[in-house]
């Protein structure tokens, strides 16, 4: 039998997400494991959805949105079995997004997901989140709609590895599936071009290059902790030096485990100190779901 010592739920107060939290409860109490409910706010790309958005530093927002949550989950969940053992966390980013490699990062045994049920225009213009975590996320995703009993969800279950983590159907090596010849920044760049450069490329992470040596990379991450002083910054106040890399004939399966490992969403890829590509968790969802369709055809 599985082992569910840590059950994740994306919240956003919907019905149908209230519904995966009260179900993820009983699993955590059954099988003596622990919640982790994820809220996430929106945040816009600068120069794609608007300005790069100042609230992203405001940690009131945090304080206040994570009280507000506490406060929600003890009252869907304390008109039943009461409340097991709990972790909350409210992010920046986009549930379509950023779901699976955040339960990647935390080691996530299974998410329960509230679906919405879109169909016809509004699904193909949104896009479906809980379609996308089925398909990509490596352990199993528990669907549960609003209004539906809530064993109606459906497991799915990922082929597991030695590591408990879904293999991709074609195992290939990075240098097949890497992003060549990135877009990289210099230590002595300001952070507005960091952010202008992560903008007009639609990328989150830039290897950052003195010459032809990798020193750093910077993401969109280290950005809101220096806002207000963006171009008074120098990009290497803000990066991650000496950063975890790949080569480029090394398998696309050793890459993931890496990230994993590291706790990493994006590894440079090098030959010997230079930069020729660069490999991001999105990268290998993709590709996850490619070989998900091919098989599908």
């Amino acid at each position: 039998m599985a082992n569910f010592a840590q059950i994740l739920v994306p919240l956003d107060y919907s019905e149908c997400s209230d519904e995966a939290l009260r179900l993820a409860a009983r699993l955590a109490r059954a099988f003596q494991g622990r919640l982790l409910v994820l809220h996430m706010l929106p945040i816009d790309l600068p120069g794609i959805l608007g300005d790069f958005p100042s609230p992203a530093a405001d940690t009131t927002r945090i304080t206040s949105e994570t009280t507000r949550l506490h406060a929600h989950i003890h009252s869907v969940l304390e008109d039943g079995d009461g409340v097991p053992a709990l972790e909350i966390e409210v992010a920046w980013g986009s549930p379509h997004l950023d779901i699976v490699p955040y339960a990647i990062e935390r080691r996530v045994d299974l998410i329960v997901l509230g679906t919405h049920g879109r169909t016809g225009v509004k699904h193909l213009l949104l896009g479906s989140v809980a379609e996308r975590t089925v398909r990509s996320a490596p352990c199993p995703v528990l669907t549960v709609r609003a209004g539906a009993a809530a064993a109606t969800g459906e497991l799915r279950p990922a082929a597991p590895t030695e590591r408990g983590h879904r293999r991709p159907s074609q195992v290939g090596e990075v240098g097949r599936m890497m992003t060549r010849s990135p877009i990289t920044v210099a230590p002595d760049d300001v952070l507005t071009v960091a952010r202008d450069r992560m903008a007009e490329a639609a990328v989150r992470h830039l290897p950052v290059v003195e010459g032809e040596r990798l020193v750093g990379i910077v993401s969109d991450r280290d950005l809101p902790a220096h806002l207000g002083y963006l171009e008074h910054t120098r990009v290497s106040a803000a990066m991650t030096p000496n950063p975890v890399t790949v080569a480029s004939d090394v398998s696309v399966d050793a890459a993931a485990h890496l990230m994993i490992e590291r706790h990493v969403r994006a590894l440079p890829v090098v030959d010997g100190e230079r930069v020729i590509g660069i490999l991001s968790v999105t990268d290998i969802l993709e590709d996850y779901i490619r070989a998900a369709r091919r098989s599908a055809a």
